[in-house]
């Protein structure tokens, strides 16, 4: 799921802080954080403090995140050759998003950081795992093989999510042992 959330929040009324708190409640079921920081604003530091204090009063402040620091286009037109931004630096990233200008490495930075979070997977659910199957194919990256009885599911998904997808996965081996039916449900084990 990606999220545009509010812009800098720094000072605002407590009702529009109350009103933009579902909104800002959303990071909270986010694996990844990306913030972006506009690198040309003299208060960035100032602005990324804030949103820390607000990442840590939601409980999302140890989220895994990237810093993309946006506008290194403009940065790049006012710095000197020793200042210009760098395309990454350790978990933070030089972008502009108009120019385009370092977000392929913003993209590979997220695709190895998924990779390190995501846990593979390499399983059988019967047909009957329908909403289970929707929500793999939703929150991963994976395979799904139809079989005679069952789906294969391989790939790497949301380690939430895969702990669940085991489960399902061992009772309905345990079933296919005991001689249930293939058709018979496999017990919900969450959030279906």
């Amino acid at each position: 799921i990606v999220t545009d959330t509010v812009g800098f929040i720094h000072k605002l009324p407590h009702q529009l802080v109350n009103a933009f708190r579902a909104t800002l409640e959303e990071v909270t079921r986010a694996d990844v954080l990306i913030e972006v920081v506009d690198a040309s604003d003299s208060h960035a530091e100032e602005h990324r403090k804030t949103v820390q204090s607000v990442l840590e009063e939601l409980g999302a402040g140890k989220k895994p995140r990237l810093v993309a620091w946006n506008k290194a286009d403009l940065v790049d037109r006012m710095a000197t050759d020793d200042e210009r931004p760098v395309p990454a630096l350790g978990d933070m990233v030089s972008i502009s998003a108009v120019t385009g200008y370092g977000l392929d490495t913003l993209r590979a930075q997220l695709s190895a950081l998924l990779g390190e979070l995501w846990d593979e997977v390499d399983v059988a659910l019967p047909y009957t795992a329908g909403k289970l199957l929707t929500r793999v194919r939703e929150r991963g990256t994976v395979e799904l093989t139809y079989r005679g009885r069952d789906v294969r599911v391989h790939g790497r998904i949301v380690p939430s999510l895969a702990g669940e997808l085991r489960s399902a996965a061992a009772e309905w081996e345990m079933a296919s042992h005991d001689g249930r039916s293939a058709h018979e449900p496999v017990p919900a084990t969450g959030n279906e």
